[in-house]
């Protein structure tokens, strides 16, 4: 059986946690500034509160769930996921529950990875719009000698606030990661069983 192995691609996972913003935040800003201002917004968090998170991490779930949650558009995102024919063939409370599981499971990895790279660095190299949807292409550093890699948020706007329905890191597609990782296990041994796997996860 092939699982979510989230872990190995938690370097990708990174630029989501620089975005982060409340939904009235967001619907006043350009998807640029969103990016750039939220960053700041979270790091200093990070930075403030950094030892206090190291002790008890789980304090900083909360945090990350209200930054990113708003600005992360996750019923494309499941769906994407999923495909449209299990789309199709779910209940809308069997996808409610899977993409509740699959947010908490990305929260605590998002958490101890942002906790990790609290010193990452993030500018703005260009950004465009096309057929409505806006690509800003930034540069990533992530300190420890570690060398900065290109990221491009695919953003949306959706009820008149910018939200993001992909993310591009290095050439490797991040919803499209999950739906390779993700669906030969749901399809293997069935949706209930995944979220299942995944609400159990969330919970140690």
């Amino acid at each position: 059986m092939r699982k979510f192995k989230i872990q190995k691609i938690f370097t990708y996972l990174i630029p989501l946690l620089l975005v982060g913003a409340s939904c009235a935040y967001a619907a006043k800003l350009s998807p640029e500034d969103v990016i750039l201002s939220a960053a700041g917004n979270l790091f200093s968090d990070v930075e403030k509160n950094k030892k206090l998170y190291e002790e008890d991490i789980t304090i900083f779930y909360g945090r990350v769930d209200n930054i990113i949650s708003p600005i992360i558009d996750f019923d494309s995102v499941v769906r994407r996921i999923l495909g449209k024919k299990n789309y199709k063939n779910t209940t809308e409370d069997i996808r409610n529950r899977f993409k509740i599981a699959l947010k908490n499971q990305l929260i605590r990895i998002y958490a101890k990875t942002i906790v990790e790279y609290s010193s990452s660095k993030i500018k703005i190299i260009s950004s465009s719009e096309t057929k409505g949807f806006y690509l800003v292409k930034t540069e990533l550093s992530i300190g420890a000698g570690k060398p900065a890699f290109q990221v491009i948020y695919v953003m949306k706007s959706v009820d008149e606030k910018y939200k993001i329905v992909e993310v591009v890191a290095n050439g490797l597609r991040l919803v499209k990661s999950l739906r390779k990782s993700l669906l030969p296990e749901i399809e293997e041994t069935g949706i209930e069983s995944v979220i299942n796997r995944l609400e159990s996860e969330s919970k140690t």
